[in-house]
């Protein structure tokens, strides 16, 4: 090899451990790094709606169990990554995690009459900190997979019941890491995605979708997704090899056969097509391909 070709190559070599390893598989943690998990508290999930924090149950907190176990799975991971262990500097159970979730709403003085989405944010090294947020009343957070498909139409109700998405695919592919993989603070690639992507026009109903350098569907940037196989129109999500967050959404719908696994090219994504967004703050909403990303 000749010395400039050698240079070439080591140069590349530098930048993709620059661009890429080092920033996607570091040694140390990051300072700004944590653990996140998003969680509907909702007082229609019960009988009988909470009136005081020692009412609330563990099922007015959505898919709650699924929640601790993608955390627990989740932190095991990064100790594991940083730390070569997975001995965690904190006890996390279904129980204590229960606590401080309770716990903050008796603290907040909130309302419990009204959904929240209650976003936790754990360090590997410091127990959690409860954020709670006001999220839209959803009637069926089952909706959207239930429900016949909606005619191409802009007159439709304002929030999420029976509304479509404005879908756009990104313009460049996003490089499969354990922050896709996973949920945590370090989101810089979902920001950039819909900074490209999205226009604003509908700036509570857009969303952009993923695809990674293989040219395979991975997710949305605040949503997993489904497409309909076209042999059969059962619904379909990326593996999570394409890179996809492991989503607790994603998990139920899976569980429960709404859903099947398979790799999806972005070849089959065309606009006009439908597709479902899901997560476990707004449940299953419908959302159709209108554009893409310049």
């Amino acid at each position: 090899m000749s010395n400039d070709n050698e240079e070439r190559y080591l140069s590349t070599i530098k930048s993709i451990q620059d661009s890429y390893i080092s920033k996607s598989f570091p040694e140390v943690v990051p300072d700004n790094l944590e653990i996140l998990s998003t969680i509907r508290y909702d007082p229609s999930l019960t009988k009988n709606a909470p009136a005081s924090s020692d009412q609330i149950r563990k099922s007015n907190f959505f898919l709650f169990e699924e929640h601790v176990q993608r955390t627990q799975f989740t932190l095991q991971y990064f100790q594991l990554q940083f730390y070569g262990n997975t001995d965690l500097a904190f006890e996390f159970t279904a129980d204590n995690f229960f606590n401080y979730l309770v716990s903050a709403f008796s603290q907040s003085g909130k309302s419990l009459a009204e959904p929240y989405k209650v976003r936790c944010l754990f360090h590997l090294n410091s127990d959690l900190v409860v954020e709670l947020h006001p999220t839209p009343v959803r009637e069926n957070l089952l909706d959207g997979i239930l429900t016949p498909s909606l005619p191409e139409t802009d007159d439709l109700p304002e929030f999420a019941e029976n509304k479509t998405w404005d879908v756009y695919i990104d313009s460049k592919p996003t490089l499969i890491s354990p922050f896709t993989s996973f949920k945590t603070t370090t989101r810089s690639h979902y920001s950039d995605s819909r900074a490209r992507a999205l226009p604003g026009l509908r700036p509570e109903a857009e969303e952009v979708i993923l695809f990674n350098p293989q040219n395979n569907l991975m997710e949305g940037s605040i949503t997993n997704v489904a497409v309909k196989r076209k042999s059969d129109g059962k619904w379909i999500t990326p593996q999570l090899s394409s890179g996809c967050l492991c989503g607790v959404m994603r998990h139920f719908l899976l569980r429960k056969n709404y859903l099947e696994e398979e790799t999806i090219s972005m070849d089959q994504i065309e606009i006009g097509s439908e597709v479902l967004l899901f997560n476990a703050i707004m449940g299953v909403v419908k959302g159709r391909i209108v554009g893409r990303a310049s």
